[in-house]
């Protein structure tokens, strides 16, 4: 945990005063059904030297209908990147994260592999990555998991007009200890640049696990996000 928050730490010293964003959507209805939702993020991203890359990503879930609260979800995310040649380069990355909802009282866990732009340099853009880790879980029944990972991942990026962009990101996490134990997550992400630097997003996740943390609960979740995210 302390390597966690450390990486994080020096994920924010590193990205301060550079580039940043800020999303925020909601919803709120009234009558037949009583509905209230909200969905925060910021994230901070720079180049301190030459060749390295920092990012620091925060987010918040938190929906409630009637008097029952049907999603709770904060994730924080550190990461560091080297580009040691022009399309390969190596990452590491720390998160925590905490979705009572799904079963899980708190998660975190750190990861460190190669990666490399298949694609690049036009209006379609692709990136794939592979390594190993280590994760910690408990579970709201205090089940606590600590095993080793590995995962393989992509990030495609599709500028289809001056204004629209679709942006893909996909992971598979296994269990190295036992590989029916995977986790998919998946992220679609429709972007329309509304001024310079106020946009429109349209989002849908999708969390797969093939044993939940909670036994009974569903293996998939999915969340359909609409956002606005403006750009410092």
């Amino acid at each position: 945990m302390k390597l966690i928050i450390a990486l994080c730490f020096v994920s924010a010293l590193s990205v301060f005063a550079f580039e940043a964003s800020v999303n925020a959507g909601g919803l709120v209805t009234s009558g037949n059904s009583d509905v209230k939702q909200i969905d925060v993020g910021l994230e901070l991203s720079g180049h301190p030297v030459q060749m390295l890359e920092t990012g620091l990503v925060l987010t918040g879930s938190y929906g409630r209908q009637g008097d029952s609260t049907y999603r709770e979800k904060y994730f924080v995310d550190g990461s560091i990147k080297y580009s040691f040649t022009e399309n390969n380069y190596a990452a590491a990355r720390a998160y925590w994260t905490q979705d009572e909802v799904s079963g899980i009282s708190s998660e975190s866990g750190l990861s460190a592999g190669l990666g490399r732009e298949m694609i690049s340099g036009g209006p379609f853009s692709a990136t794939l990555e592979a390594g190993a880790g280590f994760l910690k879980r408990e579970s709201t029944e205090n089940v606590i998991l600590e095993t080793s990972t590995w995962y393989s991942g992509t990030d495609l990026e599709w500028q289809i007009s001056d204004s629209w962009t679709i942006v893909e990101s996909a992971t598979f996490t296994s269990d190295l200890q036992d590989s029916e134990n995977y986790y998919i997550g998946s992220v679609l992400e429709a972007r329309s640049a509304i001024t310079g630097s106020l946009s429109f997003i349209m989002g849908y996740d999708v969390i797969h696990y093939s044993q939940p943390p909670t036994p009974g609960n569903e293996k998939t979740d999915t969340a359909l996000r609409v956002q606005l995210r403006f750009d410092f």
